[in-house]
């Protein structure tokens, strides 16, 4: 028997439904093989080496220390004395450490502050396997407010905390958790949960909100932080302590949405030519006048 001659609507009806298929495939990487794969990257950030500057390389004087947080883990990085009794926590971005904050280490330092410049768990030197999103990384903040209260050459009142991206993030979260935390820079902090992103404000904007919800779906999966804390939430508790929050110029909407979540005294400023966390580099004088005017108006002052 031979086969039956197919037609044109055959041909037509098996090209729309590959192309349907295509589509559907394009669909799933997208919005659920994505999310699945970048959730576990996020929560299990690969460890970049200490390597291969310190302080000491701009004749600074630092000291190699650790000391170990509520839930057991051994936190390390370096400190450089304070010359004017406050200190400042500096927290790197995601799958970074220490030295990735070298440069706003240097800033604060010759401003006469000490620097613990501290890799956040599951980074670095740092123990930790996962990295939780709205978890006990606040937990870091605790420990390092705590240490820089036990040193003789720190005002236990006068302890601030500046922090890049994820940094940002888990500073907020540490500050809503510990009272000895007096100010807080937060540049460019992210999201812990898919309420702290901002309305969508443009066509582009509203492709990403599939992918946040199927990925903030996500995390307390890979985390095992059933019920992380928003950063909407946790902004909210800083006060009546300051926060200064900046961001580069495509982070702008994301940034007021968090300012807006803030209560006074806040202050927000949004650099237009800056990408994400490159304030100090785009901006160098201005950046540094502004967080160090910040910290002294924070610190420095006679308290009541």
């Amino acid at each position: 028997m031979s086969l039956r001659k197919r037609g044109w609507r055959y041909w037509r009806n098996l090209g729309l439904f590959s192309l349907l298929s295509v589509f559907i495939g394009l669909l799933f990487m997208q919005y659920v093989g994505l999310p699945f794969y970048m959730s576990y990257g996020y929560s299990h950030p690969k460890r970049a080496a200490v390597c291969c500057i310190t302080p000491a390389d701009w004749g600074l004087a630092y000291e190699d220390v650790s000391f170990t947080t509520s839930d057991g883990l051994t936190l390390r990085g370096w400190y450089i004395p304070s010359q004017n009794r406050a200190a400042v926590i500096a927290l790197h971005g995601i799958a970074a450490n220490r030295v990735a904050v070298m440069d706003h280490a240097l800033m604060l330092s010759r401003n006469g502050y000490g620097v613990l410049m501290m890799d956040i768990r599951a980074h670095g030197e740092s123990d930790g396997d996962v990295l939780p999103y709205g978890g006990d990384e606040a937990e870091d903040v605790v420990a390092a407010s705590a240490y820089l209260q036990s040193r003789a050459d720190v005002d236990p009142e006068r302890i601030g905390a500046l922090g890049l991206s994820l940094g940002a993030q888990v500073n907020i979260l540490g500050a809503a958790r510990t009272q000895a935390v007096k100010a807080v820079v937060a540049d460019g902090p992210g999201a812990t949960t898919f309420e702290d992103w901002p309305p969508p404000h443009s066509f582009g904007d509203w492709l990403y909100v599939p992918f946040d919800l199927v990925f903030y779906q996500m995390l307390p999966w890979r985390t095992g932080v059933a019920h992380p804390v928003s950063l909407q939430t946790a902004i909210a508790q800083i006060a009546p302590r300051p926060i200064l929050l900046i961001g580069g110029g495509r982070e702008r909407y994301g940034q007021e949405h968090h300012y807006a979540a803030a209560r006074e005294p806040k202050t927000l400023w949004i650099i237009p030519e800056a990408g994400h966390i490159e304030g100090l580099s785009v901006r160098p004088q201005e950046y540094e006048e502004k967080v160090t005017a910040f910290f002294d108006e924070a610190l420095l002052q006679d308290k009541p």
